[in-house]
């Protein structure tokens, strides 16, 4: 077993994320999390319930900094024409530091569920922009996959 060195663990200020191939410079955070849908198997003779796996379901979370109107215009097409546009993501994340390497997570069929269309703040804060979405694939190239 390799010994665990504390500078091969991974900076997530490392990372770009791109949108249809246009990387995203005023991202603030971004997760994505591929959660199993499963059912309850009841057994006769144990107490315990089993689990089986029956399917996935994809959803995440991206955090912008207000410096574009292209989601309110996405948002307000929407309610106006029908068109629920989808997208794909490719997270990036290459922290020089570890000794880990590249990561490349490519997530298909994004669609956002909502975003904040208007907001002021006297405070004089940053405006941010939450977005919560779905997904339905995602892939991790096979050189990455085979280490684990």
């Amino acid at each position: 077993m390799t010994a665990f060195r504390s500078g091969n663990t991974i900076s997530g200020k490392e990372g770009r994320l791109f949108l249809d191939g246009e990387e995203m410079a005023y991202v603030k955070s971004f997760e994505a999390t591929i959660e199993k849908n499963k059912t309850t198997v009841a057994v006769l003779g144990r107490r315990m319930d089993g689990h089986k796996t029956i399917g996935a379901s994809g959803t995440g979370n991206l955090v912008i900094y207000k410096v574009t109107s292209r989601f309110v215009k996405l948002m307000i097409n929407y309610i106006k024409t029908g068109a629920d546009p989808y997208f794909t993501f490719q997270e990036v994340l290459d922290d020089k530091g570890s000794k880990r390497g590249t990561e490349r997570v490519t997530i298909y069929d994004v669609n956002f569920d909502s975003t904040k269309i208007a907001e002021l703040n006297a405070e004089g804060a940053v405006l941010e922009q939450e977005m919560p979405f779905t997904f339905e694939d995602a892939d991790l190239p096979e050189e990455l996959a085979a280490g684990f």
